[in-house]
């Protein structure tokens, strides 16, 4: 039997309108000074109002927020925010938004907390105490930031990503909220998604992966199929964004103690240097890492794709398409590449790209190609990938996303 560990200490709240009651949350915290952190367009579209109206009953009507986090957070943007809270006394964070608020946030919080260069804690467990308290409310169903271990922002001076991770960088409370989620666009809502998608595939693959993981994984993989069609179609389907929203807590659960792999190594190597959404870039990238990795993980992908021909077997009426599509087969590289076919066609019904042509990447020149190649091979996530990738390898998968 395999050791393992397993780690989620952030307190989760869930169920509809469970952002007003942040001002308790807060209260139980014993913190008095929080700091928002958001962006502009939540705030015009009054998605704060909750929350804002839960701290003016708690007594704190005067609360300080930063709202110019932009969709790919920056070195600079975190300082600006950083700035902010010691110039208001800050004794805690409030991050309301997706992936992009949610890390900024963090890694704000080891700016107020720690003091130095941000720079200096850079890279994994490089934080030596614990920070302020912090509770997050998403506001996409994708990144699993809420309850994960890790933060992400772009450097522009080096056009990489730079990653934080620490178990001081799980944040106290996550406040689930699928009333958040109704303003989401579509096209944000599948790629969001389909990030929540690729997390749980390559958590159940990892080398990290364990009996918990797995069965997050797997119950996040069941509820994204079957309603991130529905949430991209439907934004104001409550049930539809309450279960999206759930599978990526489950799936951000799973891969932050699973690891993740190659799409995401690939994913965050192309995305800081042509400025693709995460997510997308994702998406694109998943079905050509699946395909690599069926060499090292067809048994695996075989039990995921048995997992949800069993799930859906059983369908009403309404979803009979979900068990028509998923039907059990024998041979276990047959069942993962119906796996890896599932998933071009959850792409086909959210409407996103599956090529990176499609999301206006330059065509790529052997130069950029080797460069793409070395920079993902450096990528912490691709450690933890079931088969070791070469260059060559990464840049044949990049060829094949093209």
């Amino acid at each position: 039997m395999n050791l393992f560990s397993y780690l989620c200490p952030t307190r989760i709240t869930f169920g509809d309108g469970t952002a007003s009651g942040i001002g308790d949350i807060l209260s139980e915290m014993a913190v008095s000074n929080p700091l928002i952190v958001t962006d502009k367009v939540l705030v015009e579209k009054g998605v704060l109002d909750p929350v804002l109206k839960s701290l003016a009953d708690s007594g704190l009507k005067e609360v300080p927020i930063f709202q110019d986090v932009p969709s790919d957070s920056d070195v600079d943007c975190v300082r600006r925010a950083v700035e902010l809270g010691k110039s208001k006394n800050c004794d805690s964070l409030i991050a309301v938004g997706g992936g992009s608020v949610i890390d900024t946030a963090k890694v704000v919080n080891i700016g107020l907390s720690m003091g130095g260069d941000l720079l200096d804690f850079e890279g994994i467990n490089n934080l030596y105490s614990p920070l302020m308290p912090m509770v997050a409310v998403p506001t996409t169903a994708g990144t699993g930031s809420e309850v994960s271990a890790v933060a992400m922002i772009k450097d522009y001076e080096s056009g990489k990503k730079l990653l934080f991770g620490s178990r001081f960088l799980y944040v106290n409370a996550a406040v689930l909220d699928p009333t958040m989620l109704v303003t989401l666009p579509p096209r944000l809502t599948a790629a969001t998604g389909l990030d929540a998608v690729t997390h749980a595939i390559e958590a159940y693959v990892a080398m990290g992966a364990n009996p918990i993981t797995d069965s997050l994984a797997l119950q996040s993989l069941q509820l994204l199929f079957q309603y991130l069609p529905i949430a991209t179609a439907s934004g104001d389907n409550l049930e539809a964004r309450a279960q999206t929203l759930l599978a990526s807590t489950m799936a951000g659960m799973s891969f932050t103690n699973s690891g993740v792999g190659i799409v995401h190594a690939l994913a965050h190597t192309v995305g800081a240097k042509y400025s693709v959404h995460h997510g997308i870039a994702n998406a694109i990238f998943l079905p050509h890492g699946m395909e690599f990795n069926i060499e090292a993980s067809a048994a695996r992908y075989a039990q995921v794709w048995t997992y949800l021909c069993t799930a859906f077997s059983g369908c009403s009426s309404a979803n009979k398409a979900l068990g028509d599509k998923f039907v059990s087969v024998a041979d276990p590289v047959q069942a993962a590449y119906q796996l890896v076919n599932a998933v071009r066609e959850l792409l086909k019904d959210c409407s996103l790209p599956d090529k990176l042509r499609d999301v206006k990447v330059p065509e790529f020149s052997e130069s950029s190609l080797q460069e793409l190649a070395e920079t993902a091979m450096t990528d912490p996530a691709i450690m933890f990938n079931p088969r070791e990738a070469s260059p060559d390898d990464l840049i044949s998968i990049l060829k094949e996303a093209y």
